[in-house]
């Protein structure tokens, strides 16, 4: 069976990949992301992801390999993340899919570093020893014709804390390739607002 899905993954791979360049950018008063996509040869693409919170800022570049398993569009990958105020240089794995049937979407985004960065909480106080885990801007919404609403939720454990966050997301389609995109957090209300460059081809992109 296992047999069977990797070879159908296998000979599909290549009609996997986008045809274009993606980006996200987004900020708030207190976080700022952004992420690029370029497809380099059949399944193989470029990434690159930048996260910025009160305290630090980190980045993420590598390589994915996207594959398809029905609807299921999946990348997994493998990256460098650095970044400032402590932050340990650190080989990372990254993952994101992409799944579309009908009306429904839904994407994600992991990042997970191996090595351990040392942040002092406060003056005095013992470092907290953390392997960066890093997901963002993951969402399950609905899509009717250039509005896309649903939830979204992301998982931060870095300078900052070890944080969940989730709420609503809303994405309106302005230009083929161009969306806004609007993201409400809680459970400290969070207000985060940018553009998505999608392919023209790819209406769920909002």
């Amino acid at each position: 069976m296992l047999a069977a899905l990797f070879v159908r993954a296998a000979s599909a791979q290549h009609h996997a990949a986008p045809e274009h360049w993606e980006a996200e950018f987004v900020a708030s008063n207190v976080f700022r992301s952004g992420s690029y996509l370029q497809p380099l040869w059949k399944g193989l693409g470029f990434e690159g992801h930048y996260f910025g919170g009160e305290f630090s800022d980190v980045f993420s570049a590598g390589a994915s390999w996207t594959f398809r398993l029905g609807e299921w569009k999946l990348s997994p990958g493998a990256a460098v993340v650095a970044g400032t105020g402590g932050t340990t240089t650190t080989p990372a794995v990254t993952f994101r899919w992409d799944y579309e049937r009908d009306w429904f979407v839904t994407q994600g985004l992991a990042v997970q570093g191996f090595r351990r960065s040392n942040f002092a909480e406060g003056e005095g106080e013992q470092p907290r020893s953390v392997r960066p885990i890093i997901s963002d801007g993951n969402h399950a919404s609905a899509r009717w014709k250039r509005l896309t609403i649903g939830g979204s939720w992301e998982h931060i454990d870095f300078r900052e804390g070890n944080e969940w966050k989730g709420g609503g997301r809303v994405a309106v389609r302005l230009w083929p390739r161009v969306s806004a995109v609007v993201y409400v957090l809680a459970p400290k209300t969070e207000f985060r607002g940018g553009l998505l460059f999608h392919p023209p081809h790819e209406s769920h992109r909002p």
